[in-house]
């Protein structure tokens, strides 16, 4: 799962990038948005390959393979409700569905990135517990 190298990333950004910086540089805005949708996309294709091999998964939607996740246990409610909105907010920053607003991409970057580390931890811990 490259989700750790792509929340690094992100981290580094949180760190580093003022409000002011991120709001009046596009190529920081682009790179912010990839760097989400990597995260993402990362957490995403993990949770269809444990639900379909695992469970039985046979849906294609990334949003019902959290879901299948959280029903069998591995995820808790809060980390599958938070990555399936993560997912809505990727869908908007890959097709543009509407005007991204970059405020809102620089508030998800101060504040929304700590479920990288407990969807990781909790996907971690499911795997040590049935090896």
């Amino acid at each position: 799962m490259r989700s750790p190298l792509y929340h690094g990333e992100l981290k580094t950004k949180q760190e580093t990038l003022s409000r002011r910086e991120f709001l009046s540089s596009t190529t920081e805005q682009r790179a912010v948005e990839r760097m989400f949708e990597n995260a993402i996309q990362a957490c995403a294709d993990l949770a269809q390959h444990v639900a379909t091999r695992e469970f039985g998964f046979d849906g294609t939607t990334s949003k019902d393979a959290i879901r299948v996740l959280s029903r069998e246990g591995i995820i808790d409610t809060e980390t599958a409700e938070t990555l399936v909105a993560a997912i809505g907010f990727r869908n908007v920053l890959a097709h543009e569905y509407g005007k991204v607003d970059y405020r809102e991409v620089y508030e998800t970057l101060q504040t929304g990135l700590s479920v990288y580390n407990t969807y990781s931890q909790q996907i971690a811990q499911w795997v040590t517990e049935t090896s």
